[in-house]
C-alpha cells in the first residue's frame, strides 16, 4: 500500500533533531493534507507555524489555531524572519509568484543556521530548483519522492555560508 504525501511529511517532521518549541514557516497556496499535517505536528509538539498565504490564500481565512500565525504574501517584502525571529525549518508548498532566486534568497534570512528549507515541486522543476538554490547558498540539496507526480526538495541553510 503507497503512503500519502501527508505521511510521507510525518516521517520528515518526525525526523527532525527534537528542539523544543521550534519555529516553522510555510508558504502555501491553498490549504490542504500537506499544510495540515505540518499543523498537527505543530500542535503535538508545542512548536508553532507562520504561515504566508499565496495567490487564492492570501485572501481566504487559514485556519484558527493557537499554534498558527497568518500574514499574505507580499513579493515587496524584503526578508521572512519578521521582528528578527529565525525560523528552524521552511516549508514552501505554494508555487512562488516571484523570481526563484530573489525568494530564495530572502528567505535564506529568515532560515536558523543549519535549518531546513523544504520545497514541493514536481520532477521537471528539480534541476531548475536545485540550481537555484545552489546559487543562493543552500547546500546538500536532495529529493524526496511524494504521490501524485510532487517531490519533496530538501536544502540546507549553512552557518557561515553566503549572506
Amino acid at each position: 500500500m503507497s503512503q500519502t504525501s501527508a505521511e510521507i511529511l510525518r516521517k520528515v517532521l518526525e525526523s527532525l533533531q527534537p528542539y523544543p518549541q521550534m519555529q516553522f514557516l510555510l508558504f502555501a497556496d491553498r490549504w490542504g493534507p500537506l499544510e495540515e499535517e505540518l499543523l498537527e505536528f505543530c500542535r503535538q509538539k508545542d512548536h508553532s507555524l507562520q504561515l504566508y498565504g499565496v495567490g487564492t490564500l492570501s485572501e481566504a481565512a487559514p485556519p484558527e489555531d493557537p499554534r498558527l500565525r497568518y500574514r499574505p504574501y507580499r513579493i515587496e517584502q524584503l526578508r521572512y524572519n519578521l521582528q528578527g525571529r529565525l525560523y528552524n525549518h521552511a516549508f514552501v508548498t505554494a508555487e512562488i509568484p516571484d523570481n526563484p532566486e530573489a525568494f530564495a534568497r530572502k528567505l535564506y534570512t529568515g532560515i536558523a543556521n543549519a535549518g531546513g528549507l523544504y520545497l514541493r515541486t514536481n520532477p521537471e522543476g528539480l534541476p531548475h530548483w536545485q540550481t537555484v538554490l545552489e546559487s543562493a547558498n543552500y547546500v546538500a540539496a536532495s529529493s524526496i519522492p511524494l504521490t501524485e507526480g510532487h517531490l519533496l526538495l530538501y536544502a540546507r541553510k549553512m552557518h557561515g555560508w553566503g549572506s
